[in-house]
This record gives structure tokens, C-alpha cells and sequence, in this order.
């Protein structure tokens, strides 16, 4: 592993994930033979406005059923198995994190959805699938801490069929500078690589995508943050939360997306991107 993301995989690499969440359930007071997606919720849907964003993005998508799609970035596989519940498609998700992979498999099987949902331990950079291999693309909130956001784009569309959707929700820079650490998604700025939202915008079709959609989410993740406060003293946090995955300190890093988003320094956009069908004769 490269040095310069040693750190970012550290951040992402919670001991014995599986079990702490396990263990919040059972203080919850839910039968493991009965577990739901909306019991694992509050943990496994790490990205602004978690299950109702999922959800609308599933709706934007279109995907079907008779489809195969790659979750890249898929976190301990929340949206991964919510996608594939709505729409009955196959996906396949992956992450850096072995620890966040081990999770998701885990919670795949307590959840009995194996068959549709698989996942493997890999980096974005360089998938281990072959070209047009998947009839979808998903990506949710990981472009944050992808430096070389150029290869990431050229992956996700080498395996991508002609024809196929790339649906990325992903926060970018906005008009202000520096952002206030720490963060959901970094502890400081060597983990951190926002890019303007056109820089981002001429990434997405440098690779050769044409963007179908392209909205502006950041009033919706403001009004999802605006009662956040300032954490004074020690946290109160619940059994089962985001905290297991990067962290006790989660409410500063959740008051300091909000002050990002009203200090126009963050912004969060939802993004249909096609790679075209190549017309027959075509080089």
C-alpha cells in the first residue's frame, strides 16, 4: 500500500467493527433472525442524509433487475444491500478497508442477502474487474479522499458497458477556503482532496462521460445540518451510530460539515453520468 493513503486506510480500519455493531443491536433490543435495513440504519448509511438520500438516488438511477452493479466506495455496504432490496439487481461492492468489508459481508449474511450482494477488499484506482463488466456504476461521498480523482473516474468507466449510468453522490469544494477540520470523512487536511465543482464537472467528462444529471443537493444537506451544535464535554453518543466507523468524535466533525456548508466552503452533488455507445465504425 502507498504511503500516502497508509493514513486514510487507517481511518477507515476500526477494530472488530462487526462485533460493536452486533453489540448495539443486542442493546437495542433486536432479534439478529429479524434484522432489518432500517435496524442498521443509523450506522451502515455513512453519506449526507443517509437512507433518504439512498433512496433517492435509487429512484435517479433506474437500474433494474436483470442488472449487475458496482458500489465503489461501498463502507460496510448500507446502500449496497438498500439498492439491491429496492430493485432486486446484483451489486457488487468494494472499499480500501478490509475491516469495513469484513463488515459488510457479515452484515450481508445476518441480513440473508448473499446472493445479491457480494464485496471484496480492493482500491478504486484499480478494480479487479474487466472492461464492460458491470451494467452500473454507484459511488456515494468517496471522491473526498481520492487524490487522483482522474484514474478513479477512468476505472469506474473501463468497467462500466457502453450505454451504462454512473450515479455519484459526492461532496466538492465551493467558493470558500480552507475547511474546518475535522470532518465525517478526514481528521485533517492530508486525508482531505475537495476540487472545485467544475474542475469536478470537467473530470467527469475528460473521461469520456456524458453527465445526464447534474443537482445541486447542498441547500438539503444545510437544512440536515442546521440544528447541529457545538459539542461541549464528553459525547452522548447512541449504541449504534456512525462514531463505530471513524470515531468518538463525530459530533465536532458533524458540527464542522455544518459550519463547511454554511460558509459556502463544502458543497454536495447528485450526478447521472453515461458513457456513451460507441456508434458502429467508430474508433
Amino acid at each position: 500500500m502507498a504511503k500516502d493513503i497508509k493514513h486514510i486506510y487507517s481511518y477507515y480500519s476500526p477494530n472488530d467493527l462487526y462485533s460493536k455493531i452486533i453489540d448495539g443491536l443486542d442493546k437495542l433490543g433486536k432479534d439478529l433472525s429479524k434484522v432489518t435495513l432500517d435496524d442498521l440504519q443509523p450506522v451502515d448509511e455513512f453519506h449526507i442524509r443517509g437512507d433518504v438520500a439512498t433512496k433517492e438516488l435509487i429512484k435517479l438511477a433506474e437500474f433494474t433487475s436483470d442488472m449487475h452493479i458496482l458500489d465503489v466506495g461501498c463502507g460496510i455496504g448500507g446502500s449496497t444491500r438498500r439498492l439491491s432490496h429496492a430493485t432486486k439487481c446484483r451489486v457488487t461492492g468494494i472499499d480500501l478497508s478490509n475491516e469495513y468489508i469484513d463488515a459488510a459481508k457479515e452484515l450481508t449474511k445476518l441480513l440473508s442477502m448473499q446472493d445479491q450482494v457480494t464485496f471484496h477488499a480492493c482500491s478504486a484506482l484499480e478494480l479487479p474487474f474487466g472492461d464492460s463488466s458491470f451494467d452500473g456504476v454507484w459511488s456515494l461521498q468517496m471522491n473526498m479522499n481520492v487524490e487522483d480523482k482522474l484514474t478513479w473516474l477512468k476505472e469506474t468507466y473501463r468497467v462500466l458497458k457502453p450505454g451504462g449510468r454512473a450515479v455519484l453522490y459526492e461532496v466538492c469544494g465551493n467558493t470558500n477556503t480552507p475547511l474546518h477540520f475535522p470532518v465525517p470523512w478526514a481528521q485533517d487536511s492530508s486525508m482531505s482532496f475537495l476540487v472545485p465543482l467544475e474542475l469536478f464537472r470537467h473530470l467527469i467528462t475528460s473521461v469520456g462521460y456524458d453527465i445526464e444529471v447534474w443537482n445541486d443537493k447542498t441547500d438539503l444537506a444545510q437544512k440536515a445540518f442546521a440544528n447541529v451544535k457545538e459539542p461541549e464535554g464528553e459525547p452522548n453518543l447512541p449504541v449504534l451510530g456512525v462514531y463505530l466507523l471513524v470515531g468518538n468524535d463525530i459530533q465536532t466533525k458533524a458540527y464542522n460539515l455544518h459550519r463547511n456548508l454554511d460558509e459556502e466552503r463544502v458543497s454536495l452533488i447528485e450526478i447521472v453520468a453515461i458513457k456513451p455507445n460507441l456508434k458502429e465504425g467508430s474508433l
